[in-house]
């Protein structure tokens, strides 16, 4: 990947987080788990100020046929939805649940 693109020219600087770019469900929330709530709140932070200017961004190309980069930048905002009660809500990563995220499977 030395070299490749990884996100659009103009979100660059969001570079340092895209281990949060990820296409399943599944992963996300498993990075969500394996994060601490300091990564999610640096995450969080990086990422909502700049959410109108992505959705806008993103809203240029069809959801079935974004270039790589951009669709990787949508694939983060997808991530900033899972952690965002986390941030905006609880204030913390431990949150009482009745069932964990992760024991559900799909089919």
């Amino acid at each position: 990947m030395l070299g490749e693109i990884q996100l659009p020219a103009e979100f660059e600087a969001l570079e340092p987080f895209i281990s949060w770019s990820l296409e399943r469900e599944r992963h996300r929330t498993e990075k969500r788990e394996d994060s601490t709530f300091e990564e999610v709140q640096e995450f969080y932070d990086a990422i909502f100020p700049r959410l109108e200017e992505i959705v806008t961004y993103l809203d240029r190309f069809p959801i079935d046929d974004m270039p790589e980069p951009a669709e990787r930048l949508f694939h983060m905002t997808l991530s900033l939805v899972e952690v965002s009660n986390l941030v905006e809500r609880y204030k913390s990563r431990d949150v009482i649940v009745a069932v964990p995220p992760l024991k559900f499977q799909s089919a």
